[in-house]
């Protein structure tokens, strides 16, 4: 019987292709495995990246975050008992802040958004006792620089046109009582409020719509001249 002589060669060349093949493979499925998962952990960064934001919105060059008057205004909107926890929802009330809530929007019938759920503007005047209110000293950025109270989610700003002749609202179903609330301006209690030239009942509740024009009065001096100055700047932004 005549023994076939082997090439050792060949095998060694067989083995070394071998595990040349099996070691690409390695490379192949742990370079897949490392890119999904780079995929999953930026998929869950870019939650929490979007989690830490939704109390923040962009406004021209800088963010704009819940005051320290919005935040304890909420606190006494969500938490009445002062138990740490949201009455609605019983999240931790500073959860729910921190999401940028005035008020739990887990409720069906919550009437104000997260800050940033809207951003509308209204020409106004205020006039008492004859004389326009000047509202100029009451610019939010300028006051938030200060630490003085103002709230994000309803204000005036400067801007190209006179600082106060223009109302941001910055999320939905922002009453006006939370405008004066946050600056401590506590108007005479027989002012009477037109808006787009027509009297309305309660300008506290009132919620303001895009590019209004109303006028809040004491009915001291010329009504007309008061309705004709409110400006017209609101469609500028």
């Amino acid at each position: 019987m005549v023994r076939k002589k082997v090439n050792r060669n060949k095998v060694n060349s067989g083995k070394h292709t071998f595990i040349l093949s099996s070691f690409l493979v390695f490379l192949i499925l742990l370079a897949v495995g490392l890119f999904f998962t780079n995929q999953s952990l930026s998929g869950k960064l870019s939650q929490n990246q979007a989690s830490s934001m939704h109390n923040t919105i962009e406004e021209g060059q800088h963010k704009m975050t819940l005051s320290s008057f919005d935040r304890e205004l909420a606190k006494q909107m969500m938490d009445k008992n002062n138990d740490g926890k949201c009455d609605e929802c019983g999240m931790p009330v500073e959860m729910c802040i921190d999401s940028g809530q005035m008020e739990c929007n887990m409720v069906a019938d919550a009437k104000i958004g997260v800050l940033g759920s809207d951003h509308i503007h209204a020409d106004w005047k205020i006039y008492l006792k004859g004389k326009q209110l000047d509202l100029s000293k009451y610019s939010h950025m300028t006051r938030m620089q200060k630490g003085l109270s103002v709230s994000s989610f309803i204000h005036v700003d400067s801007g190209a046109e006179p600082t106060g002749d223009v109302l941001h609202m910055h999320a939905t179903g922002v009453p006006l009582w939370i405008f004066f609330e946050s600056l401590g301006l506590e108007l005479p209690a027989d002012v009477k409020t037109y808006v787009n030239g027509k009297e309305i009942s309660d300008y506290k509740n009132y919620v303001f719509k895009d590019l209004d024009k109303f006028l809040i009065t004491d009915g001291k001096g010329d009504l007309n001249g008061q309705l004709n100055s409110i400006t017209n700047f609101a469609g500028n932004h």
